[in-house]
């Protein structure tokens, strides 16, 4: 008897499991936009309905389920800086020569331009640094009305 009592409790608890609208009602959805094959980009956007901020990640496995690079090359980051903001939309570069900083294993490189910031983080290993994530903020339109980040 307690055999079957275990065995429709755990049959009962699979039954209960969650559902796309239980996590719908529990936590805010999140559209991601493909940029690239390998490249997610989030957005937030300001009361004006105009792109705040953007983050962009590789996944650690890709379509297929295979694991994939999961970092930014040096040249990918530019690359996709200069399709996301293009130079006419960012403004000048004013990065100075060391912008950013080194904690532990944790590195960040900032770019500062006129009209956007562009933060690359990334961690440090034995081979060198791998930068993991880039978020790209508009200086101009900040996110929830308040006001705009600092260079």
């Amino acid at each position: 008897m307690a055999r079957i009592s275990i065995l429709v409790l755990i049959l009962v608890a699979a039954a209960l499991g969650q559902t796309s609208a239980d996590l719908n009602a529990k936590y805010p959805s999140v559209a991601a936009f493909r940029v690239r094959p390998d490249v997610l980009m989030t957005a937030k956007f300001a009361p004006d309905g105009q792109v705040c901020e953007m983050a962009l990640e590789k996944p650690k496995k890709n379509e297929t389920g295979l694991p994939s690079v999961d970092s930014f090359s040096k040249q990918e980051v530019r690359s996709l800086v200069d399709e996301l903001v293009p130079e006419s939309q960012r403004g000048r570069d004013l990065t100075k020569r060391f912008s950013g900083t080194i904690e532990g294993l944790s590195v960040t490189t900032v770019y500062t331009y006129e009209n956007v910031l562009v933060h690359v983080y990334g961690a440090r290993d034995p081979v060198g640094a791998s930068d993991k994530l880039i978020v790209i903020t508009w200086l101009a339109r900040p996110c929830d009305g308040s006001r705009p980040p600092t260079p």
